[in-house]
């Protein structure tokens, strides 16, 4: 697809996390020095954590749909209703989607897993690197009609995106390999944030620093492990937790400070110069650490079958370690010191990466 720099260009990441709308940045920023006009559209999160990386853009409310997953054992029942949730605003939101094209004469849209959001009168993308779903088991039977609807939506756009590698080793492995790819599918290389802060300076101020993202109340779950962690093992420890509308930096204790969040060269920096990093086993979190060519100890979010499914390949892939959430806080950070779990590994396995 060819970019003149004279599109108005709408770019709408789905708003489960900021693992999306982060992915995005990237492609915001190519657009822009294309000459593009951009405007965001996105859930009050995803355009706070893009109006404080690109003050100039537009941003508007088009929220795809919340989520809040279970500690408990009917877990499964939340993810089959966000499933159905997926169905029913994928159906709800092409209405408003047509009103905001024609109220922003908008020429070109990019959807990150936002799969209604096309039109037949414009180039319309999709970026998706979920084109084979993995259901929980119970629900193994679903795999083909998740397949087909994805690429039955996909088929309607332009072009399908697919964040990872044209050719050698794929960072998604099974999640972008359908039984059938849709038609107009392209693989454009890995997307992050960080792919132009690769050689930032390192912020050796902490030994540890924990990223802890997505849905409630997994998310502060993991926030209590590290903390425990910390605390035992008296190590100086950053959280960022994810929360661009909270503004407020706050001292936990001698060991942990916790920062709501953080701009993206500060993020580089801390995560390059730590000791150990602890991070949620999300995709677009995967692509930045392998930016910054940072190993992690990865920590899936119980019962998100995707986050396991990639936590357990990049681990055989000798590039990071996993652990359950629920052992995180007697984890022994000793036995990672000199191991892969220890900065500037990801390169001697991937030598030239596509970023």
């Amino acid at each position: 697809m060819e970019i003149k720099g004279t599109e108005r260009v709408l770019v709408c990441p789905l708003g489960w996390g900021l693992g999306h709308a982060s992915r995005m940045v990237p492609v915001v920023t190519f657009l822009l020095r294309k000459g593009c006009t951009v405007i965001i559209a996105g859930d009050a999160s995803t355009n706070e954590f893009v109006k404080k990386r690109f003050p100039s853009v537009e941003c508007i409310h088009f929220p795809s749909f919340s989520v809040r997953l279970s500690s408990s054992r009917f877990q499964i029942l939340y993810l089959a209703l966000v499933a159905i949730k997926v169905f029913l605003r994928t159906a709800s939101e092409k209405r408003e989607f047509r009103q905001i094209l024609e109220k922003h004469s908008i020429n070109l849209t990019i959807s990150d897993n936002r799969y209604g959001l096309f039109s037949n009168q414009i180039p319309c993308v999709l970026v998706t690197h979920q084109l084979s779903p993995i259901f929980p088991k119970p629900f193994g039977f679903l795999k083909r009609v998740g397949e087909r609807f994805v690429r039955r939506h996909a088929e309607q756009f332009t072009e399908c995106w697919i964040p990872d590698n044209p050719e050698g080793f794929s960072f998604s492995g099974k999640l972008s390999q359908p039984q059938r790819l849709p038609k107009n599918s392209i693989r454009i290389g890995l997307l992050s944030r960080f792919s132009e802060l690769k050689n930032v300076e390192a912020d050796k101020r902490w030994e540890l620093v924990a990223m802890v993202s997505g849905p409630e109340p997994h998310r502060t779950i993991l926030e209590q492990q590290v903390v425990k962690l910390s605390v035992r093992e008296k190590v100086k420890t950053l959280i960022i937790a994810g929360q661009p509308l909270n503004n407020s930096t706050f001292q936990l204790n001698e060991y942990v400070t916790i920062e709501p969040n953080l701009d993206d060269e500060s993020i580089a920096k801390v995560l390059r110069g730590a000791k150990f990093v602890i991070c949620r086993a999300g995709y677009s979190t995967i692509m930045d650490l392998l930016a910054l060519n940072r190993s992690a100890l990865l920590v899936p979010t119980p019962g998100q079958t995707e986050q396991e499914y990639l936590a357990k390949r990049m681990k055989s892939s000798t590039i990071f370690q996993i652990i359950n959430q629920k052992n995180v806080s007697n984890l022994s950070l000793v036995q990672f010191e000199g191991s892969d779990f220890s900065p500037g590994t990801t390169n001697r396995f991937f030598p030239k990466t596509n970023y």
